[in-house]
């Protein structure tokens, strides 16, 4: 009983496209961050006396990089599905197991 289990492909299918948009949406705030640092210059001499520029690159480089990680997660869960669904029909004649090893041995 514990290795009976069955896959929706075409919900597989429909769910990639929801992560696929949402990748691109996030990639496009990426994008976004990328064009928002500031100059030593850009907030006036008590601004580049403070420092306060360093430290708004520094936060805008750290949303960056989060919101970068969170596309690569959700390209890699796009194509784990993906995977799911293409290989489902071959994995009827298959163990659990065998599914479980082709997931585990993608490309990261």
């Amino acid at each position: 009983m514990a290795d009976e289990y069955s896959v929706q492909r075409q919900s597989l299918r429909e769910a990639t496209k929801y992560l696929s948009t949402a990748s691109q949406s996030w990639r496009g705030i990426t994008n976004t961050l990328a064009n928002a640092k500031i100059g030593p210059d850009d907030l006036g001499v008590i601004g580049k006396m403070t420092n306060v520029f360093s430290k708004y690159n520094a936060g805008v480089d750290h949303a960056w990089q989060q919101i970068d990680q969170g596309v690569a997660n959700l390209d890699l869960m796009t194509y784990a599905l993906e995977l799911v669904a293409a290989n489902y029909g071959h994995a009827e004649h298959k163990s659990i197991d065998m599914l479980r090893d082709m997931l585990r041995d993608m490309p990261k």
